[in-house]
């Protein structure tokens, strides 16, 4: 890694955090709407979504510690980023979303 890595690589890791912190949000504001209008339990979908972005930091972290300071070569290897944290976090975000959606795509029809 560069110096301008190592300086920098705690800043992916607080970029996942807030996304994490943004749809449990997202997830509490959707429970409360789906209580209030009856509809179905969906917002349980965001725990697999919240999830699957928490084991994508946390491969974050283990991929940044592992580069720092030169552990096995396991960890980074292009298949074991892809698998570990492309894979997590795009799976994650996009289930969060479709949830977001099913929610909150009334506010698009009113527009």
């Amino acid at each position: 890694m560069t110096t301008a890595q190592i300086l920098t690589s705690h800043l992916g890791l607080m970029a996942l955090v807030g996304t994490l912190y943004l749809c449990h949000l997202l997830q509490t504001f959707s429970r409360r709407m789906g209580d209030v209008t009856k509809m179905t339990a969906y917002h349980n979908w965001f725990h697999v979504g919240n999830s699957l972005i928490a084991v994508a930091a946390m491969s974050y972290i283990v991929q940044s510690s592992a580069a720092m300071t030169g552990a096995p070569a396991l960890v980074l290897t292009t298949a074991f980023a892809v698998l570990t944290f492309h894979l997590p976090l795009a799976l994650g975000v996009g289930i969060n979303l479709a949830t977001t959606l099913i929610y909150w795509g009334w506010l698009m029809k009113e527009h």
